[in-house]
């Protein structure tokens, strides 16, 4: 019906007009048509960019998911080894918090083990062999004796180990510590000649290194 108008209106526009009318609404007429398959054109241009858009987004949403899941997946790794050093080190710190824990208490011990020690060497052997008639003394020395033996008994317990070394040694920075140095005949250099004091370990770290005499090379 809304054709029919238009041809009507545009034969009756025909037949009014002049030729230079006639000429300006055809061209007009054209110009539209033009435009509008244009437009048209331009529509389904932007519909198939949309369609690209629409199908390159996923992609690139999935491929950034992936660099996220791999990077999370190597932060998680690392997170586990660096949770499994520490457990490490804390059983480690535990385990010598338990072994060493009485270091000190040990070093204050020596103390009255080197105090026993003297106690022994300084009574003369006449006075203590069998042939001796001095009981007083038999008896003192049995008992400095024992109970410097039980204190050893003791140390072993623990872990403290008696470290002394014999002539002839070769001498051991971390173990011994030289009080002199001296040439020794028929000895070669860097060698134990004489033990001033002795050492202790525990649990096989020195607490206390023994004090020697070292041999020297000759002048």
């Amino acid at each position: 019906m809304i054709q029919s108008y238009t041809m009507l209106t545009r034969r009756a526009t025909a037949r009014l007009a002049t030729p230079q009318l006639r000429i300006w609404l055809l061209s007009s007429h054209l110009r539209g048509g033009k435009f509008s398959s244009e437009a048209n054109t331009q529509k389904l241009a932007e519909g198939s960019d949309d369609k690209k858009e629409e199908v390159s987004t996923p992609d690139a949403e999935i491929k950034k998911l992936n660099e996220s899941i791999v990077d999370l997946t190597e932060k998680y790794k690392r997170a586990l080894a660096e949770t499994e050093n520490v457990r490490m080190r804390l059983r480690k710190e535990i385990a010598d918090a338990k072994h060493f824990g009485i270091q000190t208490f040990c070093k204050d011990l020596l103390t009255v083990a080197d105090v026993l020690h003297m106690a022994i060497k300084s009574i003369p052997d006449e006075h203590v062999n069998k042939d001796s008639t001095e009981e007083p003394w038999k008896s003192f020395y049995k008992g400095v004796c024992l109970t410097d033996k039980e204190l050893h008994n003791v140390f072993e317990r623990h872990g403290l180990m008696v470290m002394e070394p014999n002539k002839g040694d070769k001498f051991d920075p971390n173990d011994h510590e030289a009080m002199f140095e001296s040439p020794i005949e028929g000895m070669e250099p860097g060698l134990v000649s004489f033990v001033q004091r002795t050492g202790y370990k525990l649990r096989g770290r020195t607490l206390r290194a023994a004090q020697v005499g070292v041999s020297g090379k000759p002048i």
